[in-house]
């Protein structure tokens, strides 16, 4: 095994900018990773290996956005790869289509965050991944399809399939709620 120097030279350039942005980024990947994944140690493995591949490999980065972005495409490309070997991530196909299905705001408003998470955890790694990136992380819906290696028609097809789902899985569970508070 080749132990690397330690670095004594503080960094400079994007290098800096790398080392802010995955320190500014930690709590961000790591919440990406465990949703993804619903186990504690093997987000904070993922975490581990994408800032160790953001280190090793710094491109000439000129903007923070980039860089974050940079650094999520490492983590999704790391949580798609450990999927793949276990055969669990289900890419679906890559035809676009779209859905014309109006967003109940009201509905979605009115479920508490448990509910979200617990919806969340339903969806498919694949699905999951879309949601997470373009809703929860607030990246650009062309940044998402370029991290996860796909055409901005399939992402925007993918997005709209996900929260459909998540809009039934979140009604159910509105239901089950309205049921416990005794109906209103």
């Amino acid at each position: 095994m080749k132990i690397s120097p330690i670095r004594t030279e503080p960094p400079t350039g994007s290098d800096e900018l790398v080392y802010r942005v995955l320190l500014a980024s930690l709590d961000a990947l790591y919440a990406t990773a465990y949703r993804l994944t619903a186990a504690a140690d093997l987000a904070e493995d993922l975490v581990q290996e994408t800032a160790k591949k953001a280190l090793k490999a710094t491109p000439l980065l000129r903007d923070e956005r980039g860089a974050r972005a940079w650094l999520f495409r490492i983590l999704i490309n790391a949580v798609r790869d450990h999927f793949r070997r276990r055969r669990h991530w289900e890419d679906l196909e890559s035809a676009a289509e779209e859905l014309d299905t109006p967003v109940d705001v009201e509905g979605v408003t009115r479920a508490t965050a448990q509910d979200v998470r617990a919806a969340l955890s339903q969806l498919k790694p694949a699905s999951r991944v879309i949601v997470m990136l373009v809703d929860i992380e607030e990246f650009t819906l062309a940044e998402a399809a370029e991290m996860l290696k796909m055409p901005i028609g399939t992402a925007a097809s993918r997005l709209s399939r996900a929260r459909a789902e998540l809009r039934k899985f979140l009604s159910a569970y509105e239901s089950k709620s309205t049921q416990r508070r005794g109906g209103l």
